[in-house]
């Protein structure tokens, strides 16, 4: 079977460093990391991409700036987004791509919670075109092998040994050594929260329809907007993205209709 990775951001990559090496899956990147310092990062996800066996598609998707997609989420302008949408289900069917993996959405990045809804939507019109593929997510901020979600959702897992386990580690702590700054700082803090241990296993979840999609209100506000909201007050940022934004962009893309490939 093929598999399509679908990823927000350079570095993403490095969590599923064995199912990489296990599956050798197609790879897209939406953004280019190119973050608050302008620097991209795609040279070692690239890197890190061919070192598993795993092929880079940068021409199916370019990747932009996040600042392409935020300001794109707050002028309600998806023609960027229907683009990739009609790309990625264009390139499902003519591959024959049998699963795609992406990010999850959880509140933490509008960029992360869009890659959900993009690879929700082409894993539906794919299969609206008569092509089965199936749709898994991995968590990026979350627990990466939470016991509580083993137990009760459909999930494919990939197990590190211990030499594997290290060379993920030293990988995922050389990346944002190289980058410094905030990815230092969240990988220290994911390691914190959930102990090195938890990332000796990779966890594929079963796609299931993320809130945007279902218009369902968040249960606490999103960190992305109390981050927001912060950076707006410091004076950093101007507006605010809010939730209200990716759910217009779901129901932007679910009512789309992609071109049928000929």
């Amino acid at each position: 079977m093929k598999h399509l990775l679908i990823a927000a951001h350079p570095g993403h990559e490095l969590l599923l460093w064995q199912w990489l090496r296990k599956e050798r899956p197609q790879v897209v990147v939406l953004t280019n990391g190119a973050g608050a310092n302008g620097v991209p990062r795609l040279a070692l996800t690239i890197d890190n991409l061919e070192r598993a066996g795993a092929s880079w598609l940068s021409q199916v998707v370019e990747p932009v700036p996040d600042t392409t997609i935020y300001q794109a989420l707050l002028d309600g302008d998806t023609r960027l987004f229907t683009r990739w949408l009609d790309a990625l289900t264009a390139h499902v069917i003519a591959e024959d791509i049998g699963c795609i993996v992406a990010d999850e959405a959880e509140d933490y990045n509008p960029s992360h919670d869009l890659c959900r809804i993009l690879a929700n939507q082409v894993a539906i019109q794919a299969r609206a075109s008569g092509h089965p593929v199936r749709a898994f997510g991995y968590p990026t901020v979350g627990h990466p092998s939470l016991p509580s979600r083993l137990a009760v959702e459909e999930h494919v897992v990939v197990e590190l040994g211990v030499e594997a386990w290290q060379s993920k580690l030293d990988d995922m702590h050389r990346y944002a050594r190289h980058f410094g700054g905030q990815l230092q700082r969240e990988l220290g803090e994911f390691i914190a929260e959930f102990g090195a241990e938890a990332y000796g296993r990779e966890c594929l979840f079963a796609a299931r329809p993320t809130r945007y999609e279902q218009a369902e209100a968040p249960a606490v506000k999103p960190f992305f907007e109390r981050m927001g909201e912060e950076r707006v007050a410091a004076g950093t940022y101007k507006h605010v993205i809010r939730g209200a934004h990716l759910q217009a962009v779901a129901t932007r893309l679910r009512d789309h209709a992609s071109p049928m490939p000929r």
